[in-house]
């Protein structure tokens, strides 16, 4: 539905008015607003596809995945001033429900593959916001080196470490599920494994995160200084596979 694209749409607008003018509080709610309006299409969509075989896109999911995770962040955590991160969430969600219009639909008849995709974009939504974060850390790091007090919406470089590291942390675990649930589903429908371009690059990008993630623990110092763009690099070739590759069911 066209619906969910424009309330998130929306969201944006009002939610970067809001940053620009914080004492304009109607914008903020106006933001918030629009974008639970654009979640609950979301799931009224996600029942038609489980019950009706209401064709859906991968990246509808993604983008409401993202503004779930968002929202559970802004109640478990309160004190952090998480809803000062809702113009990025928000923009996300409209690029990434944008995308959706046209790419990546498919039927929820068969309960095996959603349940692959819901688990799929739960990761890749982790590692997206984790390379988004890590790019925002990266900018407040070199505004503070510049000597410029004033940080990108307002948040301390600490929160911006803390929800990078954290996201990073828990998308490279679900991803490892994913691809070993990934390679379960090709067993279940077809009797064997069958290397399709989707799963080829869900195994290069596992192993890419793999050698990231050990090479950030271990404390390398190049990959620790360069670690947003690499974060970054991972997050579009994500993207960039969810786009180009397909599944061979």
């Amino acid at each position: 539905m066209d619906f969910e694209f424009g309330f998130y749409l929306l969201s944006t607008l009002f939610l970067f008015f809001w940053v620009q003018h914080p004492q304009r509080v109607l914008y903020k709610k106006l933001g918030f607003s629009f974008l639970g309006l654009g979640f609950t299409v979301f799931l009224l969509e996600l029942a038609l596809s489980i019950f009706k075989g209401f064709p859906i896109s991968v990246f509808q999911i993604l983008a409401s995945t993202l503004v779930g995770i968002f929202y559970f962040i802004v109640i478990r955590f309160r004190g952090w001033n998480i809803d000062r991160f809702a113009p990025v969430v928000a923009t996300l969600a409209t690029v990434f429900s944008l995308l959706g219009l046209k790419i990546g639909s498919f039927e929820g008849k068969n309960l095996l593959i959603p349940l692959h995709v819901f688990t799929s974009v739960f990761a890749f939504s982790l590692l997206v916001l984790s390379a988004v974060f890590s790019l925002f850390r990266y900018y407040a790091e070199k505004r503070l080196k510049e000597k410029r007090l004033s940080l990108p919406l307002g948040v301390p470089i600490s929160l911006w470490v803390k929800l990078e590291r954290t996201l990073f942390f828990f998308g490279f675990i679900l991803f490892t599920l994913d691809l070993i649930l990934n390679l379960l589903l090709e067993r279940e429908i077809f009797g064997t494994f069958r290397w399709d371009t989707r799963v080829f690059s869900t195994i290069l990008l596992w192993v890419y995160y793999w050698i990231l993630f050990h090479l950030d623990r271990f404390g390398v110092q190049v990959v620790r200084e360069r670690f947003h763009l690499f974060n970054l690099l991972g997050a579009l070739w994500l993207i960039g596979s969810l786009i180009f590759t397909r599944h061979g069911f």
